[in-house]
């Protein structure tokens, strides 16, 4: 029997401006989304068929700096860095391939990454950021800013977050562990940076939106700990549009992208 050809499984990491894109996900044909342009140029340059696999379903509008996504090829002829500018001049402007390296098999974009992190940013002053439209949230209202930060410290560690997600997800388990839940003031208003091990659907534009009712005086901050000590789906507050979201990066233990020693 003869043995299959070889390939190899490549690792992108790709920045995207979601304004104008349904979502990461490939959809129906006609519907504009990152995954179908990326995928559509890396065939022509691989010059066979190919799936893309993204880590995470980026939603309508939203941004990533560090989206992951895996190939597999037979195609071993193109050089890594030949392969990224070829596919970054065939890109909009609003999509890069940021870099391309080679991964073991076993490599998996979502399962073998073991955090992700999310920035949220709104802009809270008074001028329009003309040059950051669609990309952060223009907040109007007052807000107390120590109180958002007191609510959010709240958040940490390992808790059953079904009440900042909804009907739509429909995993068996809600439990999820923050790392990290961050409120940094910027020169335009507030950046909320969310290290987690996973995240539920709609989970952080969710998140945003209670500490937001929270920062304002909707509620106290002792509201998350009620929301969370009674997971109810759809119980959390506004949902934050997805204009401030960006996907920042994910994180993978070293071994999960070590290459086998060459004999």
């Amino acid at each position: 029997m003869n043995a299959p050809p070889p390939v190899r499984k490549l690792k992108m990491v790709i920045a995207y401006n979601g304004r104008l894109y349904h979502g990461w996900q490939r959809q129906a044909k006609g519907i504009r989304t990152v995954q179908e342009f990326v995928e559509s140029i890396a065939r022509k340059v691989l010059r066979h068929p190919l799936n893309l696999m993204g880590a995470s379903r980026t939603d309508t509008g939203v941004h990533a700096e560090g989206q992951v996504a895996i190939v597999v090829s037979p195609n071993f002829s193109v050089p890594l860095q030949g392969l990224r500018r070829a596919i970054n001049a065939r890109l909009p402007e609003d999509i890069e391939i940021r870099s391309i390296k080679e991964v073991p098999m076993t490599f998996h974009p979502s399962l073998s990454a073991d955090a992700k992190t999310y920035r949220y940013r709104l802009c809270t002053q008074p001028n329009r950021p003309v040059h950051l439209v669609g990309q952060v949230w223009k907040y109007e209202q007052p807000l107390d800013i120590e109180r958002v930060r007191a609510a959010s410290r709240l958040l940490l560690g390992r808790h059953d977050f079904a009440s900042f997600t909804t009907e739509k997800d429909d995993r068996a388990c809600t439990v999820r562990t923050l790392f990290r839940c961050d409120v940094c003031e910027t020169d335009i208003g507030l950046d909320l940076i969310f290290d987690g091990d996973g995240f539920l659907y709609n989970m952080v534009r969710n998140l945003v939106g209670t500490l937001m009712d929270i920062g304002r005086g909707r509620w106290e901050p002792d509201k998350i700990r009620e929301l969370l000590a009674n997971p109810v789906k759809c119980s959390f507050g506004r949902t934050a549009p997805p204009d401030g979201l960006t996907l920042m990066c994910l994180h993978y233990p070293p071994e999960a992208e070590a290459l086998p020693a060459k004999n």
